[in-house]
């Protein structure tokens, strides 16, 4: 039994020592760019940079689509109120995503358009990073009936990994949503409508040196403490 608790509390030493490490950070400023618009009539697509008064104070817009007795249909990315302060491993909200649907002439709106979604951060100094997203529009005809309009969210994420002080740090970018546990893939906006949810994202940190053991290399090593210690037992028997 002696043996035994001794390979437990290995074990548990191993798993502790293993976990990512905590560390401050303050986020100083997130800015979005919209990019490479698809599809529809790209001469009719504008960029523009209006003050608001929530977030960042500042929302970078792409209109699009030629307007049918209005104003353009748009979409717009206001980064989140800075500085920012939260830990490694917690989920932290980068800005908020608008969608303006308004009525344009046929085939004139666009398709799709990337939001490139830059980061700096004032702890640790010269932390920074980029991640970009590819957004997808359905705009529909409202020939006999006015229906919504809908923009698509990708719902699978690359990790961006970047380094800083000697330390590993990977951005996961979790989704779109009203917060981070109600995350949705698709924003559902009336004609004449405006909608907006969150973007969330989630930052760890490693050692820049030495890899941090993967899960089942952990399971692997206390399993062979365990054998070694049954087979010892036995022996003793």
């Amino acid at each position: 039994m002696r043996v035994l608790f001794k390979v437990f509390c290995c074990s548990l030493l191993v798993l502790l020592f293993s976990v990512s490490p905590l560390y401050a950070l303050i986020l100083g400023g997130v800015t979005g760019e919209w990019v490479n618009p698809t599809g529809g009539d790209l001469a009719a697509v504008s960029y523009a940079d209006v003050a608001v008064p929530y977030g960042s104070g500042i929302e970078s817009r792409v209109l699009y689509g030629v307007p049918a007795g209005g104003d353009q249909s748009g979409l717009g990315f206001t980064g989140t109120g800075t500085p920012y302060a939260f830990d490694t491993g917690d989920i932290f909200e980068l800005g908020r995503l608008r969608h303006l649907n308004t009525p344009t002439e046929q085939g004139s709106s666009i398709t799709g358009v990337d939001l490139l979604l830059s980061m700096s951060f004032l702890e640790p100094e010269g932390l920074a990073g980029q991640v970009g997203l590819t957004l997808s529009l359905t705009n529909t005809p409202n020939i006999e009936s006015v229906s919504d309009d809908y923009l698509d969210f990708p719902t699978s994420f690359a990790p961006v990994v970047f380094v800083a002080d000697s330390t590993w740090y990977t951005f996961e970018f979790l989704g779109l949503g009203p917060d981070p546990s109600n995350l949705i893939s698709r924003l559902q906006t009336p004609e004449d409508g405006l909608n907006s949810a969150s973007l969330w994202g989630r930052i760890t940190a490693g050692d820049a040196v030495e890899p941090v053991p993967e899960p089942i290399t952990l399971i692997l090593f206390g399993s062979g403490f365990l054998a070694l210690a049954g087979a010892r037992i036995r022996k003793k028997g």
